[in-house]
C-alpha cells in the first residue's frame, strides 16, 4: 500500500465526516479508507490507475472562491449554501423546476415523484437572481428535474430567465415531449432556449430498458432529429453504469461526431447511486475508469492523456476534451483532440475562470481564431454519492442547485442520500418535504 495523500470521507450509514487515507494498492488501483466509530472501516475504490490520478491532481487550476457565502454552520456535507469553506465559484447552476417526471428510470438521482409541491413561478425567478448575484447573468443556467418538460409553464420559466438577462438556459430532458408534442420545440426557442441536455445512454434497446425501464431509443433519436430541424444544439448525456453500457463509449463517440451539425457535446457521466437507483451494476465506476474505456474505444482518436481537467472544481471531478474538425488526410476520422496542439502551460494562460464547464476548450480555440461550430466537446463528470464522497472534491464544487431561500448548494450534496436512501436536504430546501420521495 503506498499512501498518496489524507482528504475527508463519509460515513454511508451516519454521513459523519471522517478522516480518510487514500492509497494505491500493489496493482496501482487508488482507493480511499476510513473507519467510522459507530458503523466500522470502509474501503472505496476510487480511480483505476495512480499514475494518471496523481498526474491529474497535479494539474489542479488556481481557485477562484464564491462571493456572498454563508457562516459555516456545521461539518459536510451538511450547512451548504454555499458556506464559507467553499473554496470554488459556481459555473455552471441548475434550477430544478419539478419532481415530476413521465418516466421511472431504474437509474436517477433526482428522486423523482409527484409534482404537487412544484415552485411557483416568482420562486424560480428568484432562483434566477440567486445565480444572477453568484456569478453573473453569463454563466450557464440549465433547467432541471424531475423532467422540466412536464411543467405546462416550461416556456414562461424560459422567458423569466431571457428577461432577466441570462444568455445561456439549458433543458436537461429525457427528449419523451420534444420528440412527440409538434411544436414544441419551436415554442421553446422562441421563448429563449439556446441548447438541450438529452439522456442518451446507449445506441441499443437493450441499453435503455436497463436504464430507462423500455426501450425508448426511437424516441431519443427523434427528439435529435427535432433539435436538428429547428437549429438548436444538443448535448447527449450519457449514464454510465458498468455492465450495461460502458462497452459503447466508443461507439457514442463516433454517433456523436457523425451528427456533430446538432450535437454540440458529450457528456459521460459514471451512474452515481444517491437519489432513486434501482439498477443492478457490475461494479461502480469512477471518471478514471470511463477515461480509459473511452480512450480504448476510439480507435485511436484519443488518448488517456488527452483529456485533461476543465480548471472549474476538482481534477478529479470534471475532465474533457474539445475534438476540433479536420481536413488533413492524417485524422481519418475528420477530427484531432485539441490538447495535442497545445501545451498545458497554454492551456492555463488561456484559460479563464468564467467559462461554464463545457466551454473551456472552445473559448480558448475562439480566441485563437479556430474554427469551433462543428467540433465536439467530451466532458466526463464524476459525481459523488455518500461511498465515493470525498469532502475536499466537495469543497471545490462548482455545479450547484439554487434554491429559493437564496442558497446555492454543491450538486453532490443537494442530491445526497445515506445508505437508507435518505436525503440530506429535502427538494428546493422546504423543510415540509423532508422525508418525501426517501426510500426506506
Amino acid at each position: 500500500m503506498k499512501l498518496l495523500h489524507r482528504t475527508g470521507a463519509l460515513c454511508p450509514t451516519c454521513l459523519k465526516e471522517l478522516p480518510a487515507e487514500v492509497y494505491a494498492d500493489e496493482a496501482g488501483v487508488v482507493w480511499m479508507s476510513r473507519t467510522c466509530p459507530e458503523h466500522g472501516r470502509l474501503d472505496t475504490r476510487m480511480w483505476p490507475d495512480a499514475a494518471h490520478y496523481e498526474w491529474l491532481r497535479s494539474e489542479a487550476f488556481p481557485k477562484t472562491k464564491p462571493a456572498n457565502t454563508e457562516p459555516v454552520k456545521g461539518p459536510c456535507p451538511f450547512g451548504c449554501g454555499t458556506c464559507a469553506r467553499h473554496e470554488r465559484r459556481g459555473t455552471l447552476l441548475e434550477i430544478e423546476v419539478t419532481r415530476n417526471c413521465n418516466l421511472r428510470c431504474p437509474v436517477c438521482f433526482a428522486s423523482a415523484e409527484g409534482g404537487e409541491d412544484d415552485p411557483t413561478l416568482e420562486e424560480i425567478a428568484a432562483m434566477y437572481d440567486v445565480i444572477a448575484r453568484a456569478v453573473g447573468t453569463d454563466g450557464a443556467v440549465q433547467i432541471t428535474g424531475g423532467e422540466p418538460t412536464c411543467r405546462k409553464d416550461l416556456v414562461d420559466i424560459i422567458y423569466e430567465g431571457r428577461q432577466k438577462g441570462f444568455w445561456g438556459i439549458e433543458v436537461n430532458t429525457n427528449g419523451l415531449v420534444i420528440a412527440n408534442r409538434e411544436g414544441y420545440l419551436e415554442d421553446l426557442v422562441g421563448a429563449g432556449l439556446t441548447g438541450v441536455y438529452l439522456s442518451f445512454d446507449g445506441l441499443t434497446g437493450d441499453v435503455y430498458e436497463a436504464t430507462c425501464g423500455r426501450d425508448i431509443l426511437d424516441v431519443k433519436l427523434r427528439a435529435i432529429e427535432r433539435c436538428r430541424e429547428v437549429g438548436i444544439q444538443v448535448v447527449l448525456s450519457v449514464a454510465v453504469v458498468a455492465g450495461v453500457n460502458d462497452g459503447q463509449l466508443g461507439d457514442l463517440l463516433r454517433f456523436a461526431l457523425e451528427n456533430s451539425d446538432v450535437v454540440a457535446g458529450l457528456a459521460l457521466q459514471p451512474a452515481f447511486t444517491s437519489g432513486r437507483f434501482d439498477a443492478e451494476r457490475a461494479m461502480p465506476m469512477s471518471a478514471g475508469d470511463v477515461i480509459f474505456s473511452l480512450a480504448e474505444q476510439s480507435d485511436g482518436l484519443l488518448e488517456v492523456r488527452d483529456i485533461w481537467p476543465l480548471g472549474c472544481s476538482s481534477p478529479l471531478c470534471d475532465t474533457g476534451v474539445f475534438l476540433v474538425r479536420s481536413d488533413d488526410a492524417e485524422h481519418e476520422s475528420g477530427f484531432y483532440p485539441a490538447t495535442r496542439r497545445m501545451t498545458m502551460e497554454e492551456y492555463a494562460e488561456g484559460y479563464s475562470p468564467d467559462s461554464p464547464q463545457g466551454s473551456v476548450f472552445l473559448d480558448i480555440l475562439y480566441k485563437k481564431g479556430v474554427e469551433v461550430k462543428t467540433g465536439l466537446s467530451i466532458i466526463i463528470m464524476n459525481y459523488m454519492d455518500a461511498v465515493s464522497m470525498d469532502t475536499q472534491r466537495l469543497r471545490e464544487c462548482s455545479m450547484m442547485v439554487t434554491v429559493p431561500d437564496g442558497r446555492a448548494i454543491p450538486f453532490c450534496s443537494y442530491h445526497l442520500t445515506n445508505a437508507a436512501g435518505k436525503r440530506v436536504y429535502p427538494p428546493w430546501c422546504k423543510e415540509e418535504l423532508r422525508g418525501v420521495g426517501d426510500r426506506h
